[in-house]
């Protein structure tokens, strides 16, 4: 365990935060240690009971104080870029947020596929046609949390962001509907502090920020995660070589992380007893390389350093091509 996250399971709840940071239910969990089960949540309700659907496909992520073991990687970046400029932040389970919301002047909420318009989701949709998929519900439900109403009429400020950050765009009345007052997509690290900071002295907020491309953040000024994160997933480098049109991730730069950076963000998870973990880029086999044809090298010798620390490791990205 990391000794910052150490501190926070043993202070948390002696102390309040003026930001805290969650995710819904589906998001908030390891998926029984798979990261890939996780894709359950993508479902609508279906013949199997709700109750054990959440059991199965997306279990609360066990908790010290409220405050959960493994979070996920964005919400685990932001919370980092935060903490480097010196605010006041703490990672909740949605469960929880009761016991530190009280005192918080913003909440921050991190998003995959809120609406389900996923590919995964909207694909179940079409094909089950029961409803919306349960991670719509479940962050649809923690929004209406009785605590976050309530700390919505004493001024709390809502500011959500994620992958799934697009997806408001098509459902605008939305943030009337459930008090969010920003929405922030794309790579945020560069401009997070500033808005958090305008939330926290009462400012007015920008109801959409699309981070540009000058904000993009160079790898030197992307943190490193401080606490672990689910099924110790790590990133390993942004952006994507290939420049298809369709594709946003295409317009930003391709940056690989160092090996120096890897290996901290390993040592976090490593350092709370996580010992298997999830190599994140847009296509794992092209690490280090500037061009779709993989750096053999550099691959063999990334895969060769995590397994100094981890016994497991998978992909959450790869083409064929690189593969082949």
């Amino acid at each position: 365990m990391s000794l910052k996250e150490g501190y926070q399971f043993v202070r948390a709840s002696t102390r309040s935060y003026r930001i805290v940071l969650t995710a819904d239910r589906t998001l908030m969990s390891n998926y029984r240690g798979n990261e890939f089960i996780g894709f359950g949540s993508t479902t609508p309700p279906n013949v199997v009971p709700e109750w054990l659907f959440r059991i199965l496909f997306f279990p609360p992520i066990k908790t010290r104080n409220g405050i959960p073991v493994e979070a996920p990687y964005g919400l685990r970046k932001l919370e980092a870029q935060l903490m480097k400029e010196g605010l006041d932040v703490l990672t909740v389970d949605p469960d929880h947020l009761n016991r530190y919301i009280k005192e918080a002047k913003v909440l921050g909420i991190h998003v995959m596929d809120p609406f389900g318009l996923g590919p995964a989701s909207s694909t179940f949709a079409r094909i089950l046609n029961t409803g919306e998929p349960y991670l719509a519900k479940y962050f649809e439900f923690a929004l209406e949390k009785s605590e976050v109403r309530v700390a919505k009429k004493r001024g709390l400020k809502i500011i959500a962001g994620g992958s799934g950050a697009w997806q408001f765009k098509f459902k605008p009345e939305f943030l009337d509907e459930h008090g969010i007052d920003c929405v922030v997509e794309g790579e945020a690290e560069k401009v997070v502090g500033e808005l958090f900071r305008r939330a926290l002295d009462d400012e007015e907020l920008p109801r959409f920020y699309d981070v540009s491309l000058k904000d993009i953040p160079s790898v030197e000024e992307i943190p490193e995660i401080k606490n672990p994160s689910i099924n110790g997933l790590i990133e390993i480098g942004r952006g994507c070589c290939r420049g298809c049109q369709f594709c946003d991730v295409t317009l930003r730069p391709l940056r690989w992380y160092p090996y120096e950076k890897i290996v901290k963000e390993l040592k976090v998870n490593v350092g709370a007893g996580i010992r298997h973990g999830v190599l994140h880029a847009e296509d794992i086999p092209l690490y280090g390389s500037k061009s779709t044809v993989p750096n053999r090298d550099r691959v063999l010798k990334l895969h060769r350093l995590c397994k100094r620390f981890l016994d497991n490791i998978c992909w959450s990205h790869t083409s064929m091509a690189a593969v082949h």
